[in-house]
């Protein structure tokens, strides 16, 4: 109603007569149509704000975490000690790879051997990797303290340097945290230092650049995570501003969920995402002590913390991969452990 007297007050004397009685007709239509409980003519969720009327379901939906395993940092594992993990990712086969940033290392499981193994160390200097993904046949590492992104094969051979950040934009101190890879080849890197994203071509040359230091929409605070969407988009953790903000393809904002201010927020200092293949975004963050699944609509479907109990649920979870068979991986530096779990859908015919 609000934009409808606005615009009868703009109308000239002559017209508000006639023009009353239409907005009149409009207002109770429309308060008709919000009168219902469901239907299209129900009131669309506020992102992120806490939970809403049941809606029906046409996609999977996460409903738990089932606990598969647990990698303790205990002194007889062959992956001692973990001394502060990171970014994590899962290849096709189940092999998954984690960051131990503290503790300068990048490590494997391969799941058919149950076998750790570890990654070689680009060079002499000290080894800082915080985020790692798979692209095709290659596992791509970011050394936070080189400021480079590394490519290494399968076994955890290096391979080459493939970004060199301080030479990428030679007018900005960039300092990368995050990144993610798509289908495409292209690369969406979080940059710390300038509260911005980086969007890469295939050629990984620097395309465009995504938002400033801000709280206000398309602004960031603490950018710590990243995603790709099937359709090309990306979803950014914005951790300063409690809230993930979500971009097309060609970096449009398009909309966001949670907030400093908005009621219900479950988010605290949302660090790690990923995104199934649904279009539901898993969310770590080791403030809350939780990992969350919202819906692609902003709706929070799922809260999996020490409610687990002390030994499946996570402490302060920083980052997760999605993986084969609804695998999920998450990487603990409350517990400094690793956590596996399996994904619990309801499909739409239960």
């Amino acid at each position: 109603m609000r934009d409808q007297r606005s615009l009868l007050s703009r109308l000239p004397g002559t017209e508000r007569a006639g023009t009353a009685a239409v907005v009149l007709i409009l207002a109770a239509l429309a308060a008709a149509g919000c009168a219902g409980s469901g239907g299209r003519g129900a009131a669309a969720p506020v992102p992120g704000n806490g939970p809403t009327p049941p809606v029906p379901v046409d996609r999977p939906v996460p409903v738990a975490l089932e606990p598969l395993a647990v990698f303790e940092n205990v002194r007889d594992a062959p992956y001692y000690p973990f001394a502060g993990l990171a970014g994590a990712a899962f290849y096709a086969d189940g092999t998954f790879y984690v960051c131990d940033e503290k503790g300068g290392r990048v490590l494997g499981y391969d799941p058919s051997r149950d076998d750790w193994f570890q990654f070689d160390t680009p060079g002499g200097r000290f080894f800082r990797p915080l985020d790692v993904k798979v692209d095709q046949f290659s596992v791509l590492v970011l050394d936070a303290d080189g400021r480079q992104l590394l490519r290494y094969d399968l076994s955890g051979a290096f391979r080459d340097r493939l970004v060199d950040f301080t030479y990428l934009d030679p007018a900005r101190d960039r300092l990368p945290v995050a990144f993610a890879v798509d289908g495409d080849g292209r690369v969406a890197v979080c940059d710390a230092a300038e509260d911005q994203v980086l969007l890469l071509d295939p050629y990984l040359n620097l395309h465009s650049v995504v938002g400033e230091s801000g709280s206000h929409r398309e602004q960031f605070r603490e950018p710590s995570g990243i995603a790709f969407l099937r359709d090309g988009g990306f979803v950014v953790a914005d951790r300063g501003n409690r809230r993930l903000e979500l971009f097309n393809r060609l970096g449009v904002y398009m909309a966001g969920i949670g907030g400093e201010f908005a009621p219900h927020n479950a988010m605290v200092a949302p660090t790690g995402v990923a995104v199934d293949p649904d279009g539901n975004i898993f969310v770590a963050d080791p403030v809350a002590g939780a990992v969350l699944v919202y819906a692609p609509d902003g709706r929070l479907l799922l809260r999996a913390g020490q409610e687990m109990g002390l030994a499946a649920g996570p402490l302060n979870p920083v980052g997760l991969a999605l993986g084969p068979d609804d695998r999920l991986v998450v990487t603990d530096r409350g517990r400094e452990a690793v956590l596996l779990y399996r994904v619990r859908y309801r499909t739409p015919e239960e």
